[in-house]
């Protein structure tokens, strides 16, 4: 019987690999490749890319070995320069996955984080539901004083760390999976509403004001999107709470949680130290446009005050237990849209997706927008995608005689529309703590890219129509 199953399982691992390279092939060999709109390497490009994610999905090699290849992959096939490949590591990203582990380990070995997450569970009544709609307050109180989402991204991942370790939620368990996943969401899906919610709105509106001649205020912003953010990221958590609802005994678990809040006992010297970390932890991203130091910076620097004599939170036993090998599988992904951009697969994409819009109404047009998103995130990052269709979008807008802003805001809910991790640098960092099960993750972040759709015409196109 043993040896059956053994075979049966090196047989499905044998057609998954099949599967992960003949798809590919057939995308490379299927695409029209004319040597001018598109090359050999922007095939391959597209290939390669495929290829990886289905590894991804089918979970067939280590996320660390697929990130380092990725980059190499693009160099040797695709004809992409280092670069520009590598060229990801000289922003912030990587100092806010390293500092956000430091923080992560620091509010575990503190307790901190515990204190944090079991102390808001409690205010919610002790049950798993109402934790979940908790984290969703929580991300809108702390949304508009955040500007940058990574930042809020990581304090959110820290708390539910340490509360699923309170638990013993174990990793890809479905509680841990929905905790990690509503974190997420919320706080990706509350950034809509404003304005400063993540540059890529920054940039991506500044564009449709140039094309239209205005400047958008943060307060007309949010008066467009605060209401249609609000019932997306509502919609987004119910999601999660109706495909993965706890297992957990209700009495159970608030048994165990005032067990577990109680054995805390009163705050120690450490985590003293390590609130006020937090507080100026939270000071310094709230303030990064007065002092000028990105989240990952800040981070990086305070990780660094965690060793200083005193303060104590970190020294060199605890920081080679941190592993930082996820990050090699985030910087991989994000040679995605720095290749894809380089090889001009993003105007590819352009020429022969908007000449479908031309002729459609509002509502038409606006779900073609919203779809362009959604598609183009399996190449490009946010940032890439944001920078290259804005202006193209709101200028096809102004010649069609529809209002841009409308198909620009379209657009970007399909930008905050994934399957995969490697499309978004925030659900990297969330999914390569290792706590967030794939399979169910992809059945949720399906389920929300397709309701976003009756969304966008029940609820957000309405209300632009009548506050714009």
């Amino acid at each position: 019987m043993a040896q059956v199953v053994e075979n049966g399982g090196f047989n499905k691992q044998i057609l998954k690999w099949l599967f992960s390279l003949i798809v590919p092939a057939i995308v490379y060999f299927a695409l029209p490749i004319d040597g001018k709109a598109m090359t050999h390497e922007m095939a391959m490009f597209l290939a390669i890319t495929i290829c990886m994610v289905c590894i991804w999905g089918f979970e067939l090699v280590n996320d660390t070995a697929t990130g380092l290849v990725l980059p190499v992959l693009y160099m040797a096939l695709c004809g992409v320069p280092g670069k520009i490949v590598y060229n990801n590591w000289l922003g912030d990203v990587p100092n806010i996955v390293i500092g956000g582990f430091i923080f992560c380990k620091i509010l575990q070995d503190t307790g901190l984080g515990k204190r944090i997450g079991l102390g808001c569970m409690k205010l919610m009544g002790g049950s798993f539901t109402g934790t979940i709609w908790g984290l969703m307050i929580a991300s809108y109180i702390i949304n508009p004083f955040v500007p940058a989402i990574t930042g809020k991204g990581i304090i959110f991942c820290a708390i539910v760390i340490s509360l699923c370790e309170s638990l013993d939620f174990k990793k890809q368990s479905r509680e841990a999976t929905a905790l990690m996943l509503v974190a997420f969401l919320a706080v990706a899906s509350s950034k809509n509403a404003f304005l400063t919610g993540g540059g890529d709105l920054v940039i991506g509106m500044s564009q449709v004001d140039a094309v239209m001649g205005l400047k958008t205020s943060w307060l007309q912003y949010a008066g467009w999107n605060l209401l249609p953010a609000t019932v997306f990221t509502i919609m987004s958590v119910a999601i999660v709470v109706v495909l993965l609802p706890s297992k957990v005994n209700k009495e159970e678990l608030r048994a165990a949680l005032y067990a577990r809040y109680a054995e805390l006992g009163p705050m120690r010297k450490d985590e003293k130290i390590a609130t006020v970390l937090l507080i100026i932890t939270l000071i310094v991203l709230m303030t990064d446009k007065l002092h000028g130091l990105t989240p990952g910076m800040g981070l990086i620097l305070l990780a660094a005050v965690s060793f200083l004599p005193g303060v104590s939170l970190m020294n060199g036993k605890k920081i080679k237990e941190v592993n930082f090998c996820p990050i090699f599988f985030i910087m991989g992904c994000m040679a995605i849209g720095s290749a894809g951009n380089y090889l001009k697969v993003t105007q590819w994409m352009a020429d022969n997706t908007f000449g479908y819009i031309e002729g459609m109404g509002i509502y038409g047009a606006s779900i073609c927008s919203y779809l362009v998103g959604a598609i183009g995130n399996f190449i490009l990052t946010p940032l890439a995608a944001t920078a290259s269709f804005s202006s193209p979008i709101a200028e096809l807008a102004v010649n069609m005689g529809l209002e841009p802003r409308i198909m620009y805001l379209s657009f970007k809910y399909g930008f905050d529309n994934y399957l995969f991790p490697y499309e978004y640098a925030v659900l990297l960092i969330f999914y390569g703590f290792g706590y967030i099960h794939f399979g169910s993750m992809v059945k949720v972040l399906a389920a929300r890219m397709i309701l976003t759709i009756p969304f966008l015409l029940a609820v957000a196109i309405p209300w632009w129509l009548w506050i714009m």
